[in-house]
Order: C-alpha cells, then structure tokens, then sequence
C-alpha cells in the first residue's frame, strides 16, 4: 500500500515537472471530433505507439525540458480513439490502463478513475487490476476532496478479494481497513510511530 502512495506521490510530482510550460486545462481539446482516416485497429494502435516513440525520444535528448502538456492531450485523443472505436479488443485494455494513469498524472483525476473504472468493468481479468483498485483507492483517498471514505473501503474490499495478494498484503490491508477514517499519510505516521514504539 505505501508502496503504491509513494509510487502515485512521484507521478504527481513528475507531472508538475511536466506541465510547467503550461497548466492541464490550459489547451485541453474537446473529446475525438473527427474520426480517423482509418477506424483500422492495427492502424490505431500504431499510431499510439508512434507518438509513445516520440515522446520517448523527445524525454531520452533532453531530460530537463519538460514535455508540453499538450503533447500528452494528442496522446490521450490516440488512446481514445482506440477505447472509443474498439471498445471491446484485448489491445483496448492497455490503452485504457495508459488512460487511467495518464490522467491520473495529469490531475485529472475524476476521468482517470472513470477509465479505470471502465477497464475494470470490460476487463476484469486484466493483468494489472490489483494495481488499477489500489491506484482508484488512493485517488480517491488523498487526491479528491473531499475525501471520500466509503469509496476508498469499496476499492480497498475489492482488491481484498484478489488471489494475487500474498496473506502479508491482505493483512496490512485488513489493518488499513480498520483506520479507513484517516487518509493514507495519516495512516502511514500512525504506523511509522507504532513500529518506532515497539
């Protein structure tokens, strides 16, 4: 569990490092408004995969210039464009995945866990739903305000129901169960001062 807070806690912040030039909402376009010259799903993808390329190259020749945050916009239409004319292709799970947590970098944080919630929804064998419920149920307990604890219980209770998770995991997430009305930071000093107790 800490190790996903800290792992969301370092997209945020690689987020804010990203969109200095300017902020989220700034260009942000409307949803798909032409369809694309080809609704072909190899044809799609690859054009997710080109402009990953690119921005990969871009990232690898100068790391210190940030990455403009409209650059991301023209990938998240890509990846739409995908979920959008292909809801229900296997490659779709991925693309929703890179959607969920893109614009969970991108603060957009209400649209990150529809994505999420959706991916779960169509794919509920998907390789990465454990990730996908603990990642909504952080969002939800320290991102949106106000905190909503029942949702973060919901998500939490669902992950529990994993057969992925090791009996350690399920039992450090039955004692985060237990504190549900203290967000994740207050959660992790009141476990760091119960260990330092000991």
């Amino acid at each position: 569990m800490l190790k996903l807070f800290l792992y969301l806690l370092l997209f945020s912040l690689f987020a804010c490092n990203n969109s200095k030039e300017e902020s989220p909402n700034s260009e942000k376009p409307n949803s798909i408004t032409t369809p694309p010259i080809s609704k072909d799903l190899p044809h799609l993808l690859s054009r997710v995969k080109q402009f990953e390329d690119s921005i990969t190259s871009e990232i690898s020749k100068n790391q210190n210039k940030p990455i403009r945050a409209v650059t991301f916009f023209e990938l998240i239409n890509r990846l739409k464009e995908v979920v959008t004319y292909f809801p229900k292709a296997p490659e779709t799970a991925d693309c929703l995945f890179k959607l969920h947590i893109k614009l969970g970098e991108m603060k957009d944080y209400s649209e990150s866990i529809a994505y999420g919630d959706t991916l779960l929804r169509r794919f509920p064998e998907f390789k990465e739903r454990d990730f996908v419920l603990q990642s909504i149920a952080t969002t939800y307990d320290i991102y949106l305000r106000p905190r909503n604890s029942e949702k973060v219980r919901y998500y939490l209770n669902q992950l529990l129901l994993s057969k992925n998770l090791k009996e350690s995991e399920k039992k450090d997430l039955k004692d985060r169960l237990n504190y549900i009305h203290l967000d994740i930071i207050a959660y992790s000093t009141r476990l760091n001062k119960n260990n330092l107790a000991r």
